[in-house]
């Protein structure tokens, strides 16, 4: 199973960002949390108690609060600066009732308050480091200022730059290649061939041979991406440059049929009649009216 892949169903709302340094020795006091809260140390040190789990954070180290649990924060010696971002997995439906960011120990929040992840977001508390030098802080920074200046389009896109941000540091390195995607690469390694060359003279049996796999192997993962032989593909892309030629009065259906790779004009025929459900000859016709009739206008 591929660990990363939860990350494509999450869809992000930020609620709240703050960010400052604290000096050595700050002890926050105990608080709940009603949604999730992404941590980052951008210089310094802390610990962070998360219920009777300690937490060793220092630049380049991140940490998910999940809500609902007692969690407090103390600044190492030469102090700390964080950034944290108050969000949820998935865009809630909209309400009134705007909640504030923690509820301080020993009050509790409401149970129904909690906005807790979906289910197939991992439970577990997540820590772990990033490159600072990378691209992580400056997308964060460009949170805060378009939070702080930028025009109401500016910051609704910051729920996208965060969704980068946790894509980044949340994505597992070193995974394994799920046996899908190699397969699903390969159909479409197929694809952009026949793409590039819908009106090749090459049989196709030929085309998909540069590619250095059986056809029958590139047939049975094309049909199985797009649900159609690579033959029918082709086909069906000749006949729709076809019908575009026959817009053309100039053009003949024995020139829109070669040019669009078909060598047999009744094949052609048949093909072109199955596909668009009119002959190549009513399609000229009425390509022919919608011309003049466009001349009228123009």
């Amino acid at each position: 199973m591929n660990p990363n892949a939860w990350l494509d169903l999450i869809s992000p709302r930020l609620n709240d960002t703050w960010r400052g340094s604290w000096k050595s020795g700050t002890i926050e006091p105990g608080r709940y949390l009603h949604d999730h809260e992404l941590v980052v140390v951008t210089e310094g040190s802390c610990r962070v108690q998360v219920e009777r789990d300690y937490h060793e954070l220092a630049i380049g180290t991140f940490l998910i609060i999940p809500p609902g649990i007692y969690h407090t924060t103390m600044t190492h010696h030469g102090g700390v600066g964080r950034s944290c971002f108050h969000f949820d997995w998935l865009r809630p439906a909209p309400t009134r009732r705007r909640l504030p960011s923690w509820i301080f120990h020993p009050a509790r929040p409401r149970s129904g308050d909690i906005k807790r992840g979906p289910a197939f977001v991992p439970r577990r508390v997540r820590q772990g480091h990033f490159d600072p030098s990378g691209p992580i802080l400056p997308l964060m920074e460009r949170i805060f200022q378009r939070q702080a200046t930028g025009s109401e389009q500016e910051r609704a896109t910051c729920h996208l730059l965060f969704a980068e941000v946790l894509y980044l540091l949340l994505w597992r390195e070193g995974t394994r290649r799920p046996p899908g995607d190699r397969s699903t690469l390969l159909a479409y390694a197929v694809k952009e061939l026949l793409d590039r060359t819908p009106e090749n003279e090459m049989g196709i049996q030929a085309l998909l041979a540069t590619l250095g796999f059986s056809y029958a192997h590139l047939c049975r993962l094309f049909q199985a991406k797009f649900g159609i032989s690579p033959v029918e593909y082709r086909n069906s892309a000749r006949l729709e440059r076809a019908a575009d030629i026959l817009r053309d009065p100039r053009r003949t259906i024995a020139e829109a049929a070669y040019t669009a790779g078909f060598n047999d004009p009744a094949y052609f025929s048949r093909m072109f009649r199955k596909r668009h459900g009119v002959s190549p000859s009513r399609a000229r016709r009425e390509g022919d009216a919608l011309h003049r009739c466009n001349r009228r206008l123009f």
